[in-house]
């Protein structure tokens, strides 16, 4: 853990700062940790506004593939920063190493990390793991993009035959129903872990983690046409 200390004049200006005792020449911006968090959220739930009023399809699929992406790296950094600060708080060296560890997927990692806690898992664990996993591969698809082939013929008088097309999935993300289900069920996701920590209502703790003000557990399965 990196420690600063800033030495000031009498005059309350800074004379230097020090990291780790050593001079450090640049200028320090800290933040609570979970604000690293907070960012993708707000920016899926705002470019999911922008996509249920947006009437040009290229905005919509620009907007609704920004929202999707923020969604499921928002579930990654809860993930990463959450059960780091567990893991450290439970002295379990451990859980912080797996958090540390890229291999795998992500829903592999959120199932080994909830193991290693003493509530050892979630409500609907195996229902929102498979979830987050389905939307999960999909993100891995829009970041590491590959595209198929494809040729239409128009059949009449004079045959015409367009090759060099592509059926693109990224129009999937032009409907707001799809990226605002994607949204809240990576949402579902940190309410579930605010259950298993003891929280009856888990509207503090996704305020904490999200920076959504006023959502609770019982909207969010609402949004899902879940019971």
């Amino acid at each position: 853990m990196a420690h600063y200390q800033i030495e000031t004049n009498d005059d309350g200006s800074v004379r230097q700062i020090l990291r780790d005792g050593e001079p450090h020449g640049q200028a320090v911006k800290l933040e609570q940790l979970f604000s690293i968090v907070t960012l993708y959220f707000k920016v899926a739930a705002s470019n999911l506004q922008l996509l249920e009023q947006e009437e040009a399809p290229p905005l919509r699929r620009a907007y609704g593939v920004q929202s999707f992406i923020m969604s499921l790296t928002g579930v990654e950094a809860f993930t990463n920063t959450f059960f780091k600060l567990r893991g450290d708080e439970l002295g379990d060296a451990e859980m912080v190493t797996r958090v540390g560890q890229r291999h795998g997927s992500v829903t592999r990692k959120i199932e080994d990390l909830l193991a290693k806690t003493p509530e050892g898992g979630i409500e609907d664990q195996a229902l929102i793991i498979e979830r987050l996993h389905e939307l999960s591969l999909l993100r891995n698809a829009l970041v590491h993009p590959q595209w198929e082939p494809a040729s239409v013929a128009l059949a009449g008088d004079t045959n015409i035959i367009i090759t060099g097309l592509v059926g693109n999935f990224q129009a999937a993300f032009e409907d707001p129903a799809f990226c605002r289900e994607a949204l809240f069920w990576c949402l579902l996701f940190v309410a579930r872990v605010a259950k298993a920590r003891g929280n009856a209502d888990s509207s503090a703790f996704l305020f904490h983690w999200t920076g959504m003000y006023g959502l609770t557990e019982a909207q969010i399965m609402s949004e899902l046409n879940l019971k």
